[in-house]
């Protein structure tokens, strides 16, 4: 099974390349001091949020509602600045916590195999725990981060600078998918910024 698992992972890891640089988004859906989340659709807990923000949980964090909001603008400007806005992330099916609520939803791309994909959500602070619980079996490695008190899980890619990583804490659900560059000092200003 883990050698299927790797398979898998590596065939997940280019159709998310290829999602991030189409214009068309896939069918629906940090890196401070702790590492992560299944590229495959199938293998997700649930499907990607994809609820109206009317149904979204309360929540005490505060999450930015626009994309260039998030994190501070030299960080944001050094991974995304040269990129295109594309979409708002809805429609991508990702891990997720049961009954989580997209807040915001950044999909950038430049050129042909440069991207990144934020997805921020909202769940019940039992969802979101039980969710993380789950990321292991698909490969992800999880810890606390110790500057801002979240879980970290990190799901390596075919290269370096191609990865997933899930944040999450409380009522909040962050994954974050660099491809083809170094996004951890972004994903762990944008922490940050939402967890304090």
């Amino acid at each position: 099974m883990s050698t299927r698992h790797r398979s898998l992972t590596v065939i997940a890891g280019a159709a998310l390349a290829l999602g991030l640089l189409s214009a068309c988004a896939p069918e629906p859906a940090p890196t401070p001091t702790a590492p992560t989340q299944s590229t495959e659709p199938s293998a997700s807990p649930t499907d990607s949020p994809s609820e109206s923000p009317s149904s979204s949980p309360t929540s005490t964090a505060s999450i930015p509602t626009e994309c260039t909001d998030l994190g501070s603008e030299a960080s944001r400007q050094e991974m995304v600045g040269d990129m295109t806005l594309q979409s708002d992330g809805q429609g991508f099916v990702r891990p997720a916590p049961e009954g989580a609520t997209l807040v915001l939803g950044c999909d950038w791309i430049v050129g042909d195999a440069t991207g990144l994909l934020v997805l921020i959500s909202t769940a019940t602070p039992d969802a979101v725990t039980a969710a993380v619980a789950t990321l292991p079996e698909e490969g992800y490695t999880c810890q606390v981060a110790d500057d801002f008190g979240a879980q970290f899980c990190e799901l390596p890619g075919s290269g370096p600078d191609t990865e997933e990583f899930v944040v999450a804490r409380d009522d909040v659900w962050i994954y974050y998918a660099p491809v083809n560059r170094n996004g951890r000092a972004f994903l762990s200003d944008i922490a940050s910024q939402i967890f304090g």
